[in-house]
């Protein structure tokens, strides 16, 4: 056989790789198919990392909404949690209180002397006030006794020079002014005064609870605060909605602005300076426990805002001019810094007490946070509800909400 020549070689050689070339290219497929797996893993693990980081943001923002509510269209889940069982009487939850033997439990102090002060004084210094604000830690039922009996005292007291008061309150807002006004329009049927005023105003408040919405609404039961409506109702003191509706109070939350209409006579431009900001930022972390930050209260700043700014609206605006205007509200919305007081008019005077928890071995009057003539007047020390953490009860509340246990 005569040998291959050079060309017939090379062609051989060329028709084999002619024919080897699809099961070549084929292999170099497959190569490139398995070297892109790595690649298509990386881009699936960010799709859904950024899915995972979306549902993260959207947890939390429903979150912060949820705390909005509770912090401040009603009292804060870590008090609403405390609350006693509404099937208790008030006089019946004083006597489950705790702390009462404290030395400073009861006692009533004057923040600008340093100095214990007697009722008499504190009646003294409200005779000739404007407004009075009247703090309250709202599960507390001392808290409203006490609140009671300085509407009684000050209603005694300022009718010796012809004036008349009112009372506005935290819990209401204006879409329950018509059911008020309606108690408001029976207050001719209570007699001037006596125990037969308080039989006759406690008959119609007993049932305001219902007409109120007051416990659907998350604020403790309606024995607690009946006495503070009873007293008013017998003293002939209207009564009057204090906070912005709830709808109102959420979209300037979201918005941060508020409608014309909403904005009419608060004062709106009246804003927090640096420090507020910094004393508002720490009491707002420290009510939520931490689970929000100092980057994320900006909203909620605004409705602590809003909710000062209605209130004192009402207050400047119910009754009569020279009426003594009354104030139920919680201790952080009448402290006199940054509160309430920021916009009622000024030159006129203001008297501002807290009713404040005892802490056990605190025996240092001066010592309280709270015990600051720029942010009260006076102080009045009350026995405790519980020792427990609210905090730890705000965690154990939330993870029954999450895993949809909660009532």
């Amino acid at each position: 056989m005569p040998s291959p020549t050079a060309a017939g070689v090379m062609a051989r050689h060329m028709e084999q790789r002619k024919k080897a070339m699809p099961h070549d290219s084929s292999q170099g497929n497959d190569h490139d198919r398995h070297s892109d797996r790595p690649a298509q893993r990386s881009l699936a693990r960010r799709v859904f990392v950024f899915i995972l980081f979306a549902v993260i943001l959207a947890f939390l923002f429903i979150l912060a909404l949820f705390f909005a509510i509770g912090f401040f269209a009603g009292p804060p889940l870590a008090q609403a949690a405390s609350a006693p069982a509404p099937a208790q009487a008030p006089a019946n939850r004083e006597q489950t209180m705790i702390l009462t033997d404290h030395p400073l439990s009861d006692s009533l102090w004057n923040t600008k002397t340093t100095q214990g002060a007697s009722l008499q004084e504190l009646v003294d210094a409200i005779a000739g006030a404007r407004y009075l604000l009247l703090g309250e830690k709202h599960d507390n039922p001392r808290h409203h006794v006490l609140q009671a009996r300085m509407i009684e005292q000050a209603a005694e007291r300022i009718a010796q020079n012809g004036r008349k008061g009112h009372v506005v309150l935290e819990m209401l807002e204006p879409h329950h002014q018509p059911a008020l006004d309606a108690i408001n329009q029976r207050v001719d049927e209570i007699p001037a005064s006596g125990a037969e005023a308080y039989k006759s105003a406690e008959t119609i408040t007993a049932t305001m609870g219902q007409a109120l919405e007051w416990e659907t609404r998350g604020w403790p039961d309606w024995a607690l605060y009946q006495p503070i409506f009873t007293t008013a109702l017998a003293h002939h003191m209207p009564l009057y909605a204090g906070n912005p509706e709830r709808d109102d109070l959420l979209a300037a939350g979201r918005k941060g602005i508020l409608s014309d209409d909403l904005q009419k006579d608060l004062g709106w431009d009246l804003d927090y300076d640096a420090s507020q900001r910094d004393s508002l930022t720490e009491e707002l972390v420290a009510a939520h426990c931490g689970m929000m930050g100092p980057g994320s209260v900006g909203p909620l700043m605004t409705m602590q805002r809003l909710k000062d700014a209605h209130m004192a609206r009402a207050m400047r605006q119910a009754g009569a001019a020279d009426d003594l205007s009354v104030l139920i509200a919680g201790n952080g919305h009448t402290r006199k810094d940054r509160g309430v007081p920021m916009f009622l008019n000024t030159g006129q005077r203001v008297v501002s007490i807290a009713f404040m928890e005892v802490t056990r071995d605190a025996n240092d009057p001066t010592a309280y946070p709270g015990f600051d003539p720029a942010l009260y007047d006076f102080v009045w020390f009350t026995p405790r509800v519980d020792e427990i953490d609210p905090c730890e009860k705000f965690r154990e509340q939330l993870k029954a909400m999450q895993h949809g246990q909660a009532s």
